[in-house]
C-alpha cells in the first residue's frame, strides 16, 4: 500500500513538472527576462529652507559650511522598464527618469548594472526611451500587442519592480476599462491620455513595467495607481506606446501635428448635425493651419485624413499622429453643406504656446477657474478636497518650468502673486499682464487643500516650452 502511495506521488510530481498549475507561470518565464529594474540618481540642491525631513536630516549630519553655499545631496529613485529591441532599447515612464543625472539598469536576480542613455522623453504621454550597451549578451525583448483589440474582462498581467526592491513581481488581473483620461500622474497631467484601467496590482516602482496579455504581448505600459483605492491601476495602451517609441527612436522627440482649433464633442448641432457625428469647432487660432485652410468657428468636422471623426479625443490623437507638412483632406459640414478643405499641419512644438495662450502658460503652468466645468478641475477638487472659492486652480505644470521647479503642482490654488490678490481667472490674467515682464523672484501664495504656503518662483529661469 505504501508503494502505491509513493508511485502516485511520483506521478503527480511528473505531471506538475511538465504542466504548470497556472498558465501565468509560462508567461512569467517568458516576460521576466525582458523586464529591468531602473535606478536613478538625482542631485538635490537646497537653499537653506526646510522643505523635507530628508533634507533636514542631511543638514544635521552635514551642516552648511562657512561659505554659505547651498546644501547638495543625491536622491535615489527607482522604477521599471522593458526591452523592446535587441539593440538595447528600453521603454519606461517619463516620470521615472525625469531630471535624473544618471540612470542605471539591472536585470532581475543580477548584481551587474548597465549605464543607460536617455534617447528621448515624451511628458505628453509620460513615456521615455532608454538604451543600454549590453555587449555580447543576448537580450530578450517583448512584442507589442494590439491594445485596440483588447476588451474589458481580458486577462492583464503586470510585471515590475514594486517599491524598488521586490523585483520581478508578477500580478494578475483583468482589463477593467479603456479610454480613461483626466489623470494626474507624479504631479503632472499628460496631455494625451487614453489609459487602460486594470485591477492587476500595480504599486510604486511598477511604473514603466509592461502590462501583457495571456500570450505575453505588450498591451500597455504601467504608469499610475489610484492611491485612494484598491485594484485601480492605469497603463498607456500599447498602440500609443509603440507610436511614441518609434518617434523617440527616429527623432529623439515626438513630432506631432498641429491644426490650431479648439473643438468639443457634439450630439447634434441643430438639424444640420443630426446623425453626422463629428466634432464642433469652438474657436480657431489665428495664423495657424486651420485659418490657412479656411476652417471657421461652428464648422462640424466629419472626417480628417480619411478617418471618420467620432469624438474629440479621437480627433485630438488623429491630428497629433498625422504627418506634418503634408496635405490632408478635412471634410466639414457648414450651414448644411458638406465641404472638403485641404490642410497642411505644422509641428505642435512650434505652435503650442500660441494654442494654449500666454495667460494659460505663464511660468510653465496652466490654470483654470475654480468654478469651470473643466473635468481636470472637478477631479482635482474631489481628490484633494478643495473647498476654497477664491483663486485659480493649477491644472497642468511643465516639469522643467519655473513653476515646476518651485514645487507648484496640479491641484494647487494660486491666491496671491507678489502681493497681488488672485480671486478669479480675470484677476489672474490682470496680474499676469502686470508681471509677465519680471525676471526677478516672485512670491506666490499657494493653497494645497487647507494648507497655505509661500513659494518663490524665478521667472528669469523660464525656457522655451514644448
Amino acid at each position: 500500500m505504501l508503494s502505491l502511495v509513493v508511485l502516485v506521488a511520483r506521478a503527480d510530481a511528473l505531471v506538475n513538472e511538465d504542466q504548470p498549475r497556472s498558465p501565468f507561470v509560462a508567461i512569467g518565464r517568458e516576460v521576466r527576462p525582458a523586464v529591468v529594474n531602473i535606478r536613478t540618481v538625482r542631485s538635490v540642491v537646497t537653499d537653506g529652507m526646510d522643505t523635507s525631513p530628508l533634507q533636514e536630516m542631511f543638514r544635521q549630519f552635514f551642516p552648511e559650511g562657512e561659505s554659505g553655499e547651498a546644501d547638495q545631496f543625491q536622491r535615489p529613485g527607482s522604477g521599471s522598464g522593458f526591452l523592446v529591441d535587441e539593440s538595447g532599447d528600453i521603454l519606461t515612464n517619463h516620470h521615472v527618469i525625469a531630471n535624473a543625472d544618471a540612470v542605471f539598469v539591472r536585470f532581475s536576480g543580477e548584481q551587474q548594472e548597465y549605464r543607460a542613455e536617455i534617447r528621448g522623453t515624451d511628458p505628453s504621454t509620460d513615456l521615455a526611451l532608454l538604451q543600454i550597451d549590453a555587449g555580447d549578451r543576448q537580450l530578450t525583448t517583448l512584442p507589442f500587442g494590439d491594445s485596440d483589440g483588447i476588451e474589458v474582462g481580458d486577462w492583464a498581467i503586470a510585471i515590475g519592480n514594486p517599491f524598488g526592491n521586490l523585483e520581478g513581481s508578477l500580478t494578475v488581473g483583468v482589463v477593467s476599462a479603456k479610454g480613461r483620461s483626466d489623470l494626474v500622474i507624479a504631479g503632472l497631467t499628460p496631455r494625451y491620455q487614453d489609459f487602460i484601467q486594470t485591477d492587476a496590482s500595480i504599486n510604486f516602482g511598477n511604473s514603466g513595467g509592461p502590462l501583457v496579455d495571456i500570450y505575453g504581448r505588450i498591451i500597455g505600459v504601467n504608469t499610475a495607481i489610484n492611491a485612494g483605492g484598491q485594484g485601480i491601476g492605469f497603463a498607456v495602451p500599447a498602440n500609443l506606446a509603440r507610436w511614441v517609441y518609434q518617434q523617440l527612436r527616429r527623432h529623439g522627440r515626438v513630432i506631432r501635428g498641429y491644426l490650431g482649433v479648439r473643438t468639443e464633442d457634439v450630439v447634434a448641432a441643430g438639424d444640420q448635425a443630426a446623425g453626422d457625428g463629428g466634432v464642433q469647432v469652438v474657436s480657431v487660432v489665428a495664423d495657424t493651419p486651420a485659418t490657412s485652410a479656411g476652417l471657421r468657428e461652428g464648422d462640424l468636422i466629419l472626417e480628417f485624413a480619411g478617418e471618420r471623426i467620432v469624438s474629440q479625443r479621437q480627433f485630438q490623437f488623429l491630428v497629433a499622429e498625422t504627418p506634418v507638412e503634408e496635405d490632408v483632406v478635412c471634410e466639414i459640414l457648414r450651414e448644411g453643406s458638406r465641404q472638403e478643405l485641404v490642410v497642411r499641419l505644422i509641428e505642435v512644438d512650434s505652435a503650442r504656446a500660441e494654442e494654449i495662450g500666454e495667460a494659460a502658460r505663464w511660468l510653465g503652468l496652466e490654470v483654470a477657474a475654480l468654478t469651470s466645468g473643466d473635468p481636470r478641475v472637478v477631479r482635482l477638487k474631489e481628490t484633494l478636497g478643495v473647498t476654497t472659492v477664491d483663486g485659480v486652480m493649477v491644472v497642468e505644470v511643465t516639469e522643467a518650468s519655473p513653476a515646476g521647479r518651485a514645487g507648484i503642482r496640479p491641484g494647487d490654488v494660486l491666491v496671491n502673486i507678489d502681493g497681488h490678490e488672485i480671486t478669479d481667472l480675470t484677476t489672474y490674467e490682470e496680474v499676469r499682464s502686470l508681471l509677465s515682464g519680471r525676471r526677478d523672484p516672485l512670491s506666490v501664495l499657494v493653497k494645497t487643500g487647507t494648507i497655505e504656503n509661500y513659494l518663490t518662483v524665478l521667472p528669469g529661469d523660464e525656457g522655451i516650452e514644448n
